[in-house]
């Protein structure tokens, strides 16, 4: 199993040209399966030779969300791929904006933190963990309450905040 996710993601990197030597890129650890296992594919991919990229990890905490994970096990769990972990903390006011969903505050503030701490560290990629699922679930949440079929794209220009 773990090999045909190395081959899987290895194929994507190449199908999509995702890393460029010289990348610089920040890995969003959300602590679940997918941001674990992207940071521990990315660690392992830093140390070869070509394309010579160094990653980095995130984990944003949203003040007033009850999602919590273990930052002690995301130290360790950094650490022990050599892989620098930034814990960076957010809130918003879901009483803002009450055309959109409290869901889809949090993730949009999220990501905005994400990519401004990123723009601001000189980081030119930003890498998010979601598997066929996610993929699926955002489609089916964005046709239901945004009346769009949008889904998530493998990769889009990163715009600067």
């Amino acid at each position: 199993m773990e090999e045909r996710i190395r081959r899987k993601f290895n194929k994507a990197c190449v199908d999509y040209h995702l890393l460029e030597d010289g990348d610089r890129i920040l890995i969003a650890l959300s602590g679940g399966k997918d941001s674990l296992e992207l940071c521990r594919l990315m660690a392992e991919r830093a140390r070869i030779f070509r394309p010579r990229i160094q990653v980095e990890a995130a984990h944003v905490v949203m003040a007033g969300i009850p999602y919590e994970t273990s930052l002690p096990y995301l130290e360790r769990f950094c650490s022990d791929l050599r892989m620098p972990l930034h814990v960076l903390h957010g809130s918003f006011d879901a009483r803002s904006d009450t055309r959109k969903t409290r869901c889809f505050l949090c993730s949009w503030h999220r990501r905005k933190l994400l990519f401004s701490f990123a723009a601001e560290r000189g980081f030119n990629k930003v890498a998010l963990g979601h598997h066929q699922d996610d993929i699926l679930t955002t489609w089916l949440m964005n046709l239901t309450f945004e009346g769009n079929t949008s889904a998530m794209q493998p990769m889009l220009q990163m715009e600067h905040y």
